[in-house]
């Protein structure tokens, strides 16, 4: 499957409606996604009322789009809590380094488990058209695959990892804004999800919120563990890329080739780590593809003067 193909998966768990006749399986509250959030502060929905002043607003991880809509966090918002602290240069090094353990951690997960993940991004996508007995069985993937992710989601959230690191205090905020996200996010999915209901929701409805959101949290590390990797891969090539004065519509095409080559390493077609020379040469020959001639001839020299450079004593 391409890389495309497979991120769409990922995304379909961020964005895919609960089935509607359907409770959540039980046994997922081990997810990498906090307990249930308190009920949202006031102002939550439709942001504060009242401007606050610099010196008097609180770090947050509640942004809103011009339409209202809550903008989507690029880390889980636990991580994402973290960085909104204030941390002097030694506390943020410290944080850095478990962050990057957590994030390979878990992209150790996905490569262990690529065929599970793919297989509850199908199944989210197909569930709502599915008839009542293959819908319990697609549950029960998704059950597996969360019991599956047990020694991941044995470390805790991000701010248990960084406890030794942080105060009590900066632990105490951090919590407040996840607290916070959650909150909001949950009170715009009952919008989109029981546009109907006015009232209380039972617990049913409830832990259909909460399934949600798990499988949103799952979804998006998932999708950022192929972007961080096709990043790194495509940082060997910035040096060529940048030389090339690609248009947008190229620079696209070159994101996903290397995204494409992230995917393979999750698929474990590929080794991990630094280029081989014959790979090299594949990697130039698919940007050759995507360039028109004069961007051609300026890659051909490119890799020729590489070539006399590596040879020169």
């Amino acid at each position: 499957m391409s890389s495309l193909a497979f991120i769409a998966f990922c995304a379909c768990i961020a964005v895919a409606r609960p089935a509607a006749s359907n409770a959540p399986p039980t046994g997922v509250s081990g997810s990498p996604v906090a307990p249930a959030a308190a009920p949202a502060p006031p102002g939550v929905l439709a942001g504060p009322t009242v401007a606050a002043s610099p010196a008097d607003a609180k770090p947050t991880t509640v942004n809103r789009s011009f339409d209202g809509m809550l903008e989507p966090l690029d880390a889980e918002p636990e991580t994402a809590a973290v960085y909104r602290l204030k941390l002097d240069d030694e506390s943020l090094r410290a944080v850095e380094v478990r962050d990057a353990a957590r994030s390979k951690a878990f992209s150790d997960f996905v490569t262990a488990h690529y065929d599970q993940v793919l297989a509850a991004g199908s199944d989210l996508q197909a569930m709502r058209a599915m008839e009542p007995a293959d819908r319990a069985a697609a549950f029960g993937r998704i059950r597996k695959l969360y019991a599956d992710m047990q020694p991941f989601t044995a470390r805790g959230t991000f701010i248990d990892e960084c406890s030794a690191i942080l105060t009590a205090e900066q632990q105490a905020e951090a919590r407040r804004m996840v607290t916070e996200w959650h909150a909001a996010r949950k009170a715009e999915l009952r919008k989109e999800v029981f546009p109907e209901v006015t009232g209380e929701l039972d617990r049913q409805a409830d832990e259909r919120l909460e399934f949600r959101m798990r499988l949103e949290s799952i979804g998006g590390m998932v999708k950022r563990t192929i972007t961080q990797r096709a990043e790194s891969r495509k940082a060997q090539f910035e040096d060529v890329t940048k030389r090339l004065d690609l248009t947008p519509e190229q620079t696209e095409k070159v994101r996903n080739l290397f995204m494409e080559i992230g995917v393979q390493e999750i698929q474990g077609k590929r080794e991990p780590g630094a280029y081989s020379m014959r790979e090299r040469q594949h990697i130039f020959g698919e940007l050759a593809k995507i360039l028109d001639e004069p961007q051609r001839a300026k890659l051909r020299d490119m890799i020729i003067n590489r070539g006399a450079s590596q040879q020169a004593p």
